[in-house]
């Protein structure tokens, strides 16, 4: 009856086993099957064939019982020896025997995974399975042959079932339609993988999953929450992705990181993923738990979670599992964390101009820097792509403070919004200063049109290393009740996850002041207003509002400004300054009089620049250079469409040029 060859010596313990296993039931299958007809001889089954079948009942099975307990008797030392040997391979040397530890099988469940394993990888295995299977094209183990190969174990068929611990650690491939007793019992493909050494990740994994650190070394699978009876689901709120992943980290070790799944084959995959490389899992949430990933976080009870949430998670949503609720950094990279990712003479240009990143940004800026030439204010600027800029227009400074034409008193207050955001770090830091309720800066420009407002805040993004991008209210302002919200929302959110400077132009459309109510709109407006309040007091990043009419703000968002600087209309010392600076040194030139402009006509700056540049286009399209009957003509244009009224004693000595079009003729 020694038909089969013995184990070879230099297999694993787990193919052993199942070497030996099979070994065994072949032999009993031998004594069972002797008689039985050739199942491929026809198609038709007579009655002698059907005589023979029904002896083979399970209830009336008449196979000899003195035979087949003799080969028990003869394979048992064997049997012995093969599972000792696969039960005591110490901790790290095993690889199987780190899963099975670490999915907390049972040893019937390690074993029967163990020769599922061992026939899926050897051609061999299957066909001596089709033997016990009475059927050359079915190659798998089954319920049937699982019967055979475990005699001692009447339950076995349980361990393949959905209560049992391969299904729960989806180490098992889902079940297939037909009869329960032939369905194949087959190991998941990633499994067999990683047994052979291949270590890629499972395709079915929700996309965005990722490993947070090196591979789980042997004997630390995950930490102490892996151990039996303690807590195993951890709340880990607030911060930003990267301060919550530390956290996590700290209670649980290496995680395995990802957005929630989406359908039972992603959330296999996970478990599997998980239990394979030793790992807790941290769940990305964007809001409560639903009542899928409740029931498969109480499934998988082998596993430790994390639920990662910006906001505290509902009570209500939690799983029926004990669960601990962890803390959370503030978000806010500290300088040494800085100096730490970037290294010293990278991080100096972020240090020294007081820019502010959290963690995840910070992270970002990391990776990006040396795609982006080693600059990693260049990195910090492409944080707003896919964020913000798909929501608002970006301007990137370009000009300086000599570009702006404004009395000393309120260009220092202009300097104070700078010098706010650059050293919040320490203030708000180092000497402990409360930030509440945050350490965000918000800048108030009111004058009228023209007078260089746009320019300041362009100015002050360019020496903080920020992008500055104006919101459209126009597009944010919706006549749908909760929309006009959820654009604002969405605004400053992509702001935080980008690092910018947002430009609110005629901020009094939507910061103006709450009215009594009357009916329904006044009602909802008024909420657009107190929501907007309650969301500029919460953002850390910089706001510059800018308006015409600085007494159409609401009262409760002058409480929350920083700073506040007035623009008044130029007086003419700055205005022929204006006039010179708008005026390029590469244009030529012929007896201007910038004095006389300036004490002529009282136009803003921004009046001042439009003259210029269509004084420009005239002399271009004359062909002469610019002369004091091209720019008298370009501010007639302007004042015109200012709406001005026109009179010869506004142009002075060149009153006679009033409505002629003066210019020269091309050629």
């Amino acid at each position: 009856m020694s038909f089969l060859p013995q184990p070879g010596p230099q297999a694993a313990p787990w193919a052993v086993l199942a070497d030996v296993l099979l070994r065994r039931a072949a032999l009993v299958a031998r004594v069972a099957l002797d008689h039985r007809p050739d199942p491929l001889a026809g198609l038709k089954v007579d009655d002698d064939d059907l005589s023979r079948l029904l002896t083979e009942l399970p209830g009336l099975a008449v196979a000899d019982r003195e035979v087949v307990d003799a080969i028990h008797a003869e394979t048992a030392p064997s049997v012995r020896a093969a599972r000792e040997d696969f039960r005591s391979q110490p901790p790290g040397t095993d690889l199987f025997g780190r899963v099975a530890r670490f999915a907390r099988l049972s040893p019937l469940e390690a074993e029967v995974l163990a020769v599922t394993c061992a026939v899926e990888l050897d051609p061999r295995r299957q066909r001596v399975v089709g033997y016990l299977n009475d059927d050359v094209g079915q190659r798998r183990l089954t319920l049937f042959t699982l019967a055979l190969l475990f005699p001692e174990h009447p339950q076995v068929a349980l361990v393949a079932g959905p209560g049992g611990g391969l299904r729960r650690a989806a180490l098992l491939a889902p079940v297939e339609p037909g009869p329960l007793c032939s369905v194949a019992i087959t190991p998941s493909p990633t499994l067999l993988w990683w047994l052979l050494g291949d270590r890629a990740p499972d395709p079915e994994l929700p996309p965005g999953a990722l490993m947070t650190a090196p591979e789980a070394t042997a004997g630390a699978p995950g930490g102490g929450p892996g151990e039996p009876g303690s807590v195993r689901v951890f709340l880990v709120p607030g911060g930003d992705r990267v301060r919550r992943r530390q956290a996590a980290q700290d209670v649980l070790g290496p995680l395995l990181e990802t957005p929630l799944p989406d359908g039972a084959a992603q959330w296999d995959a996970l478990v599997r993923q998980a239990t394979l490389a030793e790992r807790a899992v941290m769940l990305q949430l964007t809001g409560p738990l639903p009542a899928e990933a409740r029931a498969r976080i109480e499934q998988a009870g082998h596993l430790a979670w994390a639920l990662a949430s910006t906001e505290e998670l509902p009570l209500g949503c939690l799983p029926l599992l004990a669960w601990r609720e962890l803390q959370v950094a503030p978000a806010a990279a500290s300088e040494l964390e800085v100096q730490e990712a970037l290294g010293q003479a990278q991080a100096g240009p972020l240090l020294a101009r007081g820019l502010s990143l959290n963690a995840e940004q910070l992270e970002l800026v990391r990776r990006a820097t040396p795609g982006l030439g080693g600059e990693p204010l260049a990195a910090a600027r492409r944080l707003a792509a896919g964020h913000i800029s798909t929501l608002a227009p970006r301007t990137r400074p370009a000009r300086s403070w000599g570009d702006l034409v404004l009395d000393a008193e309120r260009t220092e207050r202009l300097r104070e919004v700078v010098a706010r955001c650059r050293h919040r770090r320490t203030v708000f830091g180092a000497w402990g200063y409360s930030p509440l309720p945050s350490s965000g800066v918000v800048a108030l420009f009111s004058g009228p049109s023209g007078t260089g407002k746009t320019l300041a805040a362009e100015i002050i993004a360019g020496e903080l290393g920020l992008d500055l991008y104006k919101v459209d209210l126009a597009a944010l302002v919706s006549k749908w009740v909760g929309e006009t919200e959820k654009n604002l929302q969405a605004v400053f959110a992509a702001a935080e996850a980008s690092n910018v400077a947002l430009f609110f132009d005629e901020a009094d459309a939507i910061f103006g002041k709450r009215s009594e109510v009357s009916d329904a709109q006044d009602r909802y407006a008024n909420v657009e207003v107190a929501y907007l309040l309650q969301r500029l007091e919460r953002y850390e990043g910089l706001v510059i509002m800018a308006t015409n009419l600085a007494t159409n703000i609401d009262p409760a968002f002058l409480r929350r400004i920083t700073v506040s600087v007035d623009f008044p209309m130029p007086e003419e010392a700055e205005r022929q300054r204006i006039w010179g600076q708008s005026l390029p040194d590469g244009a030529p030139r012929q007896d201007l009089d910038l004095g006389l402009l300036a004490k002529l006509f009282k136009l803003s700056g921004g009046s001042i620049r439009n003259a210029a540049l269509t004084a420009g286009f005239l002399a271009a399209d004359a062909g002469s250079p610019l002369t004091m009957e091209l720019l008298i003509e370009a501010v007639q244009r302007e004042m015109r469409k200012l709406g001005r009224l026109l009179t010869p004693e506004d142009f002075g000595p060149y009153a006679r040029l009033i409505g002629l079009g003066h210019r020269r003729e091309p050629g």
